[in-house]
């Protein structure tokens, strides 16, 4: 369910769940790194410890018990479903070790399949993830415990960040916009939601288009660092999980994944998924982009 392709899919999810955020800012600073970097991660592995080792499996439980969109059913459902993700743990764990912690998987110049990660980096990471999806499900010290190898290891890291090619400067001036966004502004993203809704069929054909874009573009670690900046950005803003799960996310994820591949998608696509966030912002923070 979750891939870097899918990075709106699994934004939606990021920026509904409490400890959404914290694993956006995990998942950015791996996509950041080179194949040294990721291998780097292995030196500084947590030692196997009795309360690592209960820490791991009071996360399987939780993890296990967290139910998703396709558990849903009956009359709690309604009330459960704003902030029940579509994808599981489990699938950003595979997504984690077969597409971000593998940078050169993509890279069309290399000849020979690229290695997987080092099994302790994909550990280390693997726990600290756990402690940020799982927040609201684990104790403190849980997440303590299984954050502390990566809290550590990261001051190691390489302090870069993601390119995002020609769409850097329209990105960030739409993440800005996002960040200082006033309560009348997201009344009109809500606005902007329900129109869009009416015409649901042709959003969803313009974000396959604008998929499509990135993928044959070789922009999908970009978009997908995109997508995970927005997550924080609207946490930033203090928008409300109601908002964001009634429409707010896809306007603002679109109009992201639409700056990504502006170049290269048909403007009837680009513009199905601009105006929405044009709409409710007005036009000068995509100016001269």
């Amino acid at each position: 369910m979750y891939s870097l392709v899918s990075a709106p899919v699994l934004g939606f999810d990021l920026t509904r769940l409490e400890g959404g955020p914290a694993t956006a800012d995990i998942l950015l600073t791996l996509l950041a790194q080179t194949r040294a970097g990721v291998e780097g991660l292995a030196r500084h592995a947590a030692p196997q410890t009795p309360a690592l080792a209960l820490a791991r499996s009071h996360a399987l439980r939780a993890a296990t018990e967290k139910p998703s969109v396709r558990d849903l059913a009956g009359p709690s459902a309604v009330s459960l479903l704003q902030r029940a993700p579509i994808g599981t743990l489990a699938a950003l764990l595979h997504c984690l070790r077969t597409d971000i912690l593998v940078p050169d998987r993509d890279d069309a110049t290399v000849d020979t399949p690229p290695a997987d990660a080092p099994e302790d980096a994909v550990a280390m990471v693997t726990d600290a993830v756990c402690a940020t999806y799982l927040r609201e499900s684990l104790t403190d010290t849980d997440r303590r415990v299984l954050a502390a190898a990566w809290l550590s290891a990261r001051r190691h890291l390489a302090k870069t960040t993601v390119d995002l090619g020609p769409a850097t400067q329209p990105v960030h001036r739409l993440l800005d916009r996002v960040r200082s966004a006033h309560p009348a502004e997201v009344r009109a993203l809500g606005a902007s939601a329900e129109r869009m809704r009416a015409g649901q069929v042709s959003w969803s054909a313009a974000m396959h288009s604008a998929a499509w874009g990135v993928h044959l573009a070789g922009r999908v670690r970009a978009a997908a660092a995109a997508q995970l900046m927005l997550v924080r950005a609207v946490d930033t803003a203090g928008i409300s999980v109601d908002d964001r799960a009634s429409g707010v996310w896809n306007v603002l994820s679109g109009a992201a994944q639409a700056l990504m591949v502006r170049d290269l998608v048909d403007s009837e696509s680009a513009q199905e998924l601009l105006i929405p966030a044009l709409t409710a912002f007005g036009p000068d923070w995509l100016a001269d982009a």
